[in-house]
């Protein structure tokens, strides 16, 4: 028997590998509760001066981590940091001093300006945060590129590959990548997989052998389906479910075309939030979509639906990794919230941990909200299905009315009562605590929130809770934000506040993080593509019980504690002891008067005494007033050490309850808003809800002696006595406390409160309790209002607003080397605050919106007869004269919650143009056009040639037409050249390196050539059409050319009048993000044909030689010095002859 239980264990090993306590292989937990209890940071330390930045690192150009970091211990290896780029390099770090260990790109990644969503700039790879299996020591992760490993292609050619790489190699497993692309959904078998129209951006869960993944869409554009993925980490099996949120018979048909939005929608994003696990079973949340099976008949959660759009969704894997629906919760507006853009799936799913967030009949809790601003608190084993509750409403746990959309999602902190956080755009991080009503049911109260607001825009992380340990009082609650930096608070607020941890500032991080935690520290990225590693770098001296409980301590008396300490390292001095609280007190003369050795032990009293507190504000007295609750402090150890690099200060936790000898009732909170109810939307006959505690945090029990309502609390007050719940002024309670009810010591109850109006106006209404343990009253306030009513135009040249319907933004023709603006204007003419729920601003390089992170961002209201205003530039990059116009177009999208307004597409448009001189066409543009920088030394490429003090390129080109010549170039400043032969592209200069930059003395703002013999050439282009043999790459295809112009007087010789024609322009209202050129020639054209070389010939061999290619000579000396020849007929056979018996023969200079 026991050489039979020894085989086995002896192969544990082999099959399960225990992580490191510190480890982080995922984004946050499996349930997404957002809770993680052991990653060594306690709030002394992390609060103190020892904690800060450790390293920061920056690698490629524009590249940034939109995946969060993982850290792992790999078997016999010390901890690294694993992080995955939107340029698809995947890379392992030293997790203690940020040094590279290893990188890879794994394709080229998709570029951003092949889809025109803005979301994500330049470069989409590698965006949802990857999963490590540490029983094989492998990284999964989800990859954006091209087809066959292409640098680019378009969206049509955009695919996804799933891999599976060894963590410390980085080189693929065996059996990996897999092509996701083209593999049908299991629920509907016409729907399948195209990995260029969605965006794989929730952070990755494994189940049962299989790696998952939700996908969405690219700013909601193209025609695709949401969908959850199901990946094999078995090699060879691959794909082994695809389950499509929207499918037949309730979505829309199946479009062949991927350009046409009919895909049914409803993406799985949540703002970069994980797939929740729990067991076998995933929890996600869906945003906008187009099918509306339910339509508004009430429907269970538990029967099947196709079209999942607006739902948070519960579904299994079975172990054969595949996908099926369990259940569904879906709001009663629904319909509404797709028209408003005002999507669930802007948050992930948060379960909550059972052991602590459970009540009557209810064992698992899931939390969710988004840009609807409603919180809800759901039945993970019963969602609530489609308008299940009372009178058609929600059948959830609770619904909490946020002050503004939500993204990213909600965290949890299950110690010392359980609290969830989250954080409206622009507004505070608040805190609710869990409590039971009457009845025994879960109910969450606002008790708390940070001081200051959040960024006011889009981007702010999900909160995230650590303790040191597990233990109480040690709670830190975590907010990465996009403006603010990463921002840290003690996890349970002190009267109403959460108070914040000082931490070094670190800058605005990208949008939707949340840090990663390793061994007593923490890995981000900013939005300027740092990853960065904040902690403590030194160690602790001595360790000491933490923390310290006190327990229940009586308001009038004392408790004394014991604090055991041992030493780490040598310690010359235990200098003293201090505490952060004048009611807990320590003695410096009951700690050890010598050196310690490494190893000794020593003890030391810890005293909590309340002997003189009280419960009220004492005038002049030397203590303070206590309330009954629980208190935390922290008790710092002096050292100084025998070591170097410990740290001289050892912070341990006090905690402790203080206890009133008689009863004590508590209200948390003092006032409570339950927002405002928009008269006549689909939620105003549901009404609005919240909830407060009433807590008896003395040692007797409490009795309600009564309770009444009044409008006012001043003067002379007219109480009414409450009945039935009727808290006046349209508050009601349907479980309220009555009179002789009791609340036990220690007890407390959640009363629940709704709001219900029918005229627009503002509500309140004072509710005071007398009871045994004190009077008190809390203030309940609401307010009712018609729905916002969203008005859009843009601006028009004469000052005026256009509320044209598509709307264009035609800023005509735009100078090159000019700045024009326009503006985009929201205005509300509704009765309530206006929400934007959509906002994809251009960022291009010529059309752009320059502040488009505060101009009609997501998230932003906009006040009732206000207008919010959205700047759009065209910065036309300066060109020079004679070049061939191009259009620059984009779209910003908007939306509101305005359920009548709509996606708006507001399409922009400009033709950038550039000054004509010279000789003029009939319809004012340039006869010579720019063809381009030239080298011009060993020999002129153009023939005849003048100089003038007065050179600009409308002169030169004059003189050149005047003489015939089909080609016409300046230099040196006052140098003009002309002449009939195309000059060869082998010496064309690309335009990037601005070789010809000198100026031109009749026109200071013309190029005329530069340094280092380079000549600007010009070409006519009634007599030749640019090709190959002049510009590298360029094709001889058929070639038009329009160009416009501008009026102008030069102070050349010889001036030209020149003109600026009106072109028209017009666009449709799908106007997608290209730059285009179109020319026109009346009397050039040629064949689209295949290319004909044009350029001289290459000889491949000549004798026993054989051509080895171009080379750029060094700057230095010769590359061959044995011998020379030039000649103005050099040929190849010349130059062989000349050379003969050498090893190398090398020809320049075309001579």
């Amino acid at each position: 028997m026991w050489m039979r239980i020894y085989f086995f264990l002896a192969f544990v090993p082999v099959l399960v590998r225990s992580l490191a306590a510190t480890d982080e292989i995922q984004d946050a937990d499996p349930s997404q509760s957002g809770y993680l209890d052991n990653h060594n940071l306690h709030p002394n330390t992390v609060g103190s001066a020892i904690f800060g930045m450790l390293w920061k690192n920056t690698y490629g150009n524009k590249e940034r981590w939109y995946a969060k970091p993982l850290v792992y211990t790999p078997p016999g290896a010390s901890q690294l940091v694993f992080i995955a780029s939107s340029q698809n390099v995947i890379r392992t770090l030293d997790a203690v001093n940020g040094t590279l260990l290893n990188s890879r790109t794994v394709q080229p990644p998709f570029l951003q300006k092949d889809i025109g969503c803005t979301d994500i700039p330049d470069f989409i790879g590698v965006i949802g945060t990857p999963i490590i299996d540490p029983n094989t020591n492998t990284a999964y992760f989800f990859s954006k590129g091209y087809k066959n490993g292409a640098a680019s292609g378009g969206m049509a050619n955009g695919i996804y590959q799933f891999y599976g790489v060894d963590v410390q190699t980085l080189q693929d497993r065996p059996g990996f990548p897999i092509l996701i692309d083209g593999h049908n959904a299991d629920n509907d078998l016409a729907r399948y997989f195209v990995g260029g129209t969605v965006l794989q951006r929730p952070s990755l869960a494994m189940v049962n052998g299989v790696v998952l993944g939700g996908f969405g869409g690219h700013c909601d554009l193209f025609n695709y389906t949401g969908m959850v993925v199901a990946v094999s980490t078995t090699p060879g099996v691959g794909v082994t479910s695809i389950f499509a949120m929207e499918s037949s018979p309730g979505a829309p048909p199946v479009q062949g075309d991927i350009l046409v939005e009919k895909g049914g929608k409803a993406g799985i994003w949540q703002g970069g939030m994980g797939l929740a696990v729990d067991g076998n079973r995933i929890f996600l949340a869906t945003g906008n979509g187009q099918g509306h099976a339910n339509g508004d008949v009430g429907a269970s959660g538990r029967t099947p639906l196709s079209t999942l759009d607006e739902v948070v969704g519960s579904f299994s894997v079975s172990a054969q990794g595949k996908i099926t629906l369990n259940d569904y919760f879906e709001p009663y507006e629904y319909i509404s919230m797709d028209a408003g853009d005002r999507d669930l799936g802007s948050s992930g799913v948060t379960l909550l941990d059972p052991a602590v967030f459970k009540g009557t009949g209810i064992s698992r809790m899931a939390v969710t909200l988004g840009k609807n601003s409603k919180a809800y608190i759901m039945n993970a084993n019963n969602l609530g299905g489609f308008k299940q509750g009372p009178g058609g409403t929600d059948n959830v746990i609770q619904t909490i009315t946020a002050q503004g959309t939500v993204f990213a999602g909600v965290g949890s902190y299950p110690l010392e009562g359980g609290y969830i956080y989250f954080t409206p755009t622009g507004g505070a991080t608040v805190c609710y605590k869990m409590g039971l009503d009457s009845n025994g049911v879960p109910s969450f109260t606002l008790v708390g929130q940070t001081n200051g607001p959040a960024a006011g825009r889009v981007g702010v992380g999900i909160p995230t809770t650590t303790t040191y340990k597990g233990q109480i009082g040690t709670g830190i609650l975590w907010i990465s934000d996009p403006s603010l930096g990463l921002q840290a608070f003690n996890a349970v607020p002190v009267n109403g506040v959460l108070q914040p941890i000082p931490l070094p500032a670190t800058g605005g991080l990208n949008k939707f993080q949340r840090p990663a935690f390793g061994d007593g520290r923490l890995y981000t990225t900013d939005s300027n593509g740092n990853i960065m590693c904040l902690g403590s770098p030194v160690a602790l001296p001595l360790n000491c019980t933490d923390p310290i409980d006190f327990q229940d301590v009586t308001i009038g008396t004392s408790a004394t504690r014991t604090v055991d300490c041992k030493a780490l390292i040598p310690i010359t001095k235990v200098n003293g002891c201090t505490t952060g609280n004048a009611n807990w007190k320590c003695d410096n003369s009951t700690l050890p008067q010598g050196a310690l050795a490494q190893g000794a032990t020593f003890s030391f009293p810890v005293t909590w005494d309340l002997t003189t507190a009280v419960v009220q504000d004492v005038p002049q007295a030397s203590f303070g007033k206590v309330i009954p609750g629980v208190e935390s402090t922290s008790l710092n150890i002096i050292t100084t050490n025998g070591v170097p690099k410990y740290s001289t200060v050892l912070p341990v936790s006090l905690t402790g309850r203080v206890v009133s000898q008689n009863a004590f009732m508590t209200i948390t909170p003092t006032e409570i808003d339950l927002g405002g109810i928009v008269l006549g939307s689909a939620g105003a006959p549901s009404g609005l809800t919240a909830s407060f505690i009433l807590s008896n945090v003395g040692a007797q029990p409490l009795s309600i002696l009564g309770t009444a309502w009044s409008n006012t609390i001043n003067g002379n007050v007219q109480w009414t006595n409450i009945t039935n719940g009727d808290l006046g002024n349209g508050f009601t309670s349907a479980q309220f406390p009555k009179s002789g009810d009791i609340i036990e010591s220690g007890g407390s109850l959640t009363v629940s409160v709704k709001f219900l109006a029918s005229v627009t106006g503002t509500y309140n209404s004072f509710v005071e309790f007398w009871t045994t343990g004190g009077a008190e009253y809390i203030i309940i306030s609401g307010s009712a209002s018609t729905a916002p009513t969203a008005n859009i135009s843009v601006s028009t040249i004469e000052g005026g607003w256009d509320f044209s319907n598509p709307l264009i933004m035609d800023f005509g023709n735009v100078l090159d080397g000019t700045t024009q603006s326009k503006n985009i204007r929201i205005c509300n003419a509704g009765g309530s605050a206006l929400a934007i729920t959509k906002s994809k601003p251009p960022v291009g390089t010529e059309l752009l919106a320059p502040n488009a992170l505060v101009d009609l961002h997501e998230g932003q209201f906009i006040d009732v007869n206000n207008c919010a205003l959205g700047q759009v530039s065209i910065v036309a990059a300066p060109l020079g004269v004679n070049r061939v116009d191009h259009t620059v177009s984009d779209l910003w999208i908007l939306n509101t919650d305005d359920i009548n307004f709509g996606v708006h597409d507001v399409a922009i448009t400009a033709n950038i143009v550039t000054q004509q001189v010279g000789p003029l066409l009939a319809n004012g543009s340039s006869q010579y056009t720019y063809l381009g920088c030239y080298w011009d030394g060993g020999g002129r490429l153009l023939s005849k040639g003048q100089s003038s003090a007065q050179n600009e390129n409308g002169w030169c080109q004059n003189q050149c037409s005047a003489g015939g010549y089909r080609f016409a170039g300046t230099e040196y400043h006052t140098e003009c050249w002309c002449g009939n032969t195309p000059p060869t592209y082998l010496r064309y200069t690309d335009e990037s390196l601005k070789k010809c930059a000198w100026s031109c003395p009749g026109d200071v703002t013309q190029p005329c050539g530069g340094d280092g013999t380079f000549i600007s050439v010009f070409y006519d282009r009634t007599r030749y059409t640019p090709g190959p043999d002049s510009i590298p790459g360029a094709a001889p295809v058929s070639s038009s050319i329009s160009s416009s112009s501008r009026t102008s007087q030069t102070s050349s010789v010889s001036s030209s009048s020149v003109s600026l024609s009106s072109i028209s322009n017009s666009i449709s209202s799908t106007v997608s993000s290209s730059a285009t050129t179109s020319v026109t020639s009346p009397t050039s054209t040629k064949p689209s044909t295949t290319p004909t070389q044009t350029g001289p010939a290459i000889v491949r061999t000549i004798g026993s030689y054989s051509y080895a290619g171009c080379y750029t000579e060094s700057t230095k000396g010769r590359a061959l010095s044995l011998k020379s020849f030039a000649d103005d007929t050099m040929t190849v056979e010349i130059c062989a002859s000349t050379c003969t018996g050498l090893l190398w023969k090398l020809l320049e200079l075309w001579k």
